[in-house]
């Protein structure tokens, strides 16, 4: 089995060297890039292959929320995990519209950091506990609001669909779940992204929770 690509994105070098050793312990990651900027994230990924950006917010000359939208606008393939200091529900708002996969906090446990760069690298979509009840307040609030213009038309099995991926679902959860191909999945998610205008699963949801969709549970 292919290790997962790495890119870790910190201004603080201690952090990152630490970061490195940490997922170089694991096995099963291989660190193929570090940057001390947003910008410098952005330009390595045009030099490697890289599965998994690990992203801070905070850095000079470009910060992560800037260098996450850069990186979905160009490399839509990259998932981008946010690890910061930062336990804000305006940051996590900001980064998922951006198009992130997740947001843990710099003090998560290892095992959990490790789990939570498989599950965005497989489609799944993490944030950190203390964020998670703040995030679903914010989402459903912003669902029950007056909703204009008149939400797309989804088809029923593209609501299940989205319902799933409102759950953190990556796609062979859903295919198991909704007994169809991962195939099938993949299909019915570009046509939700296209219906609700955005392109990643990230942003269908919170668009999606929006417009009255969909909600997080």
């Amino acid at each position: 089995m292919m290790p997962l690509r790495v890119l870790i994105a910190d201004d603080h070098k201690l952090f990152r060297e630490g970061l490195r050793r940490l997922l170089e312990l694991e096995g099963d990651f291989e660190v193929v890039g570090e940057a001390a900027t947003g910008a410098q994230a952005v330009e390595l990924l045009a030099q490697v292959e890289c599965d998994v950006a690990l992203m801070d917010i905070n850095m000079p000359v470009q910060n992560g929320v800037a260098a996450t939208k850069r990186i979905k606008a160009e490399y839509p393939q990259v998932a981008v995990l946010v690890l910061t200091m930062h336990d804000d529900r305006e940051y996590l708002l900001e980064v998922l519209k951006a198009g992130a996969q997740g947001y843990l906090l710099k003090d998560v446990e290892p095992s959990i950091l490790m789990e939570a760069i498989r599950a965005v690298a497989g489609g799944g979509t993490v944030v950190a506990p203390g964020l998670a009840s703040k995030l679903v307040q914010e989402l459903n609030r912003l669902g029950s609001q007056p909703i204009s213009p008149a939400p797309p038309v989804l088809t029923p099995r593209e609501t299940e669909i989205l319902d799933l991926m409102a759950r953190g679902m990556n796609n062979a959860a859903i295919a198991g779940v909704a007994f169809i191909s991962e195939r099938t999945v993949k299909n019915h998610i570009t046509s939700i992204l296209r219906k609700l205008d955005v392109t990643d699963r990230t942003q269908a949801v919170i668009e999606g929770v929006k417009q009255g969709l969909t909600k997080i549970q």
